[in-house]
C-alpha cells in the first residue's frame, strides 16, 4: 500500500519479483513508470516453502508471468534463470546480476577464538537444507563435537528435538539485519546445504546471497553440489562443495576445515577479496546502472539510479 501511495512521486519501481508484488507493478505501468524488477526464482519457490499453496500454482505462475511481460528490464540472479526467463517473457531485455552483499556491513572482523561452531542463516525451509544440517550433527561418522559446534541455526521444532537429544545445535531466532555478520564472525564455516525438494527445484541455479554475504566476512562456505553456488565455490577455492542431500559428506566436510584451521583461513581470504571484487553492492549497482539510464519512460527529472538503489537490500 505505501509503495501505491507514492507511484505519483516516483519516475521507476525497481520491484524484486514475487506474487504479491504484482499490484504494484500493474499499478507502475498503467501509470506510465519505468517498471523493472529482479527475479531471484519462480513460483515454485512460494510452493516448496508453502506446500498448501499448491493447488493455486497456475494463478501464482500468472502472477509472475504477466509481471515478467510488462517489465522493461528484468534482472535474474543467474544465466540459466535468464535462459528460462527469455522463453517465459517473450522478449530479451534482460541482464543477469547474481546475488551480492553489502560488503560495508559483512566484512572481516574480530571474533571470539574460544568458541567453536558453524552457522547457518536464512528461511528456514526444506529446500535450504535444514533438516539435513541436523542430521549431519546426528551423524556418528561426523564426530557431532566438530559437525556442529555449539552454534548451528535450525527451526524451532528441530531445535527442541536436538536439546532433549543434547545435541550440539542452537537456535538463534529472528535477529536484525545488522548483527549477521557479528554471527558470522569466528564461524568454521557457513553451511549452505541448498537442496532439489521434492524435484520442484531441479536444474535450479543460483548462488543465493547467504553465500556472498557468509563469503564477504572472510568465513569459507559449505555448499551442495548445484550449479551456480557449487561454481563459484570451486572457482574461487573458497570452501567445499558435498553432495546433495547427504549429511554425512557434510558432517566429514565440517570436520576437515575444523582441522585444518589454516586452509579455512586461506579460503575465506580468497572469498572476501572475490566477494568484493566481482559480487559487492557496488558491482551489482554498477551493472544495474548501465541499464536503466537507457529505458524509456516519462521523467520529470533526472535522478542519479545508484543513488536510489543503496536504499534497498539484495
Amino acid at each position: 500500500m505505501a509503495a501505491l501511495w507514492s507511484l505519483g512521486t516516483r519516475d521507476a519501481v525497481y520491484v524484486r519479483a514475487h506474487a504479491l508484488a504484482w499490484p504494484v507493478a500493474m499499478a507502475a505501468r498503467l501509470r506510465g513508470r519505468v517498471l523493472v524488477e529482479e527475479v531471484n526464482g519462480t513460483e515454485l519457490d512460494l510452493i516448496v516453502s508453502r506446500p498448501w499453496l499448491r493447488p493455486l500454482r497456475p494463478l501464482l505462475r500468472w502472477l509472475y508471468v504477466s509481471q515478467y511481460r510488462r517489465s522493461q528490464h528484468l534482472f535474474p540472479v543467474a544465466n540459466e534463470l535468464a535462459d528460462w526467463l527469455r522463453a517465459e517473457a517473450r522478449h530479451d531485455r534482460i541482464s543477469v546480476v547474481p546475488n551480492a552483499a553489502n560488503t560495508d556491513l559483512f566484512r572481516p572482523m574480530e571474533s571470539d577464538p574460544s568458541e567453536t561452531f558453524v552457522v547457518f542463516f536464512g528461511g528456514l525451509t526444506d529446500w535450504h537444507g535444514v533438516d539435513v544440517m541436523v542430521d549431519a550433527v546426528r551423524d556418528p561418522s561426523g564426530r557431532r563435537d566438530s559437525a556442529g559446534g555449539d552454534r548451528t541455526a535450525c527451526d524451532r521444532a528441530w531445535s527442541r528435538d536436538a536439546v532433549r537429544a543434547g545435541l550440539p545445535i542452537r537456535w538463534l531466532g529472528y535477529r536484525p539485519y545488522e548483527q549477521i555478520p557479528g554471527l558470522i564472525a569466528g564461524a568454521i564455516a557457513g553451511l549452505i546445504p541448498m537442496t532439489n525438494s521434492a524435484r520442484a527445484l531441479v536444474d535450479r541455479h543460483e548462488t543465493r546471497s547467504s553465500c556472498s554475504k557468509t563469503l564477504a566476512c572472510g568465513i569459507p562456505v559449505i555448499v551442495s553440489d548445484l550449479p551456480g553456488q557449487a561454481d563459484l565455490v570451486r572457482e574461487g577455492r573458497c570452501g567445499l562443495v558435498v553432495p546433495g542431500s547427504d549429511p554425512a559428506a557434510l558432517a566429514r566436510a565440517v570436520a576437515q576445515l575444523a582441522a585444518n584451521r589454516d586452509e579455512a583461513r586461506e579460503m575465506g581470504e580468497r572469498g572476501a577479496a572475490l566477494v568484493r571484487a566481482a559480487h559487492s553492492w557496488r558491482a551489482a549497482r554498477l551493472e544495474i546502472d548501465k541499464v536503466l539510464p537507457r529505458l524509456p519512460g516519462r521523467r520529470r527529472q533526472v535522478i542519479a539510479p545508484s543513488r536510489c538503489l543503496t536504499a534497498k537490500p539484495r
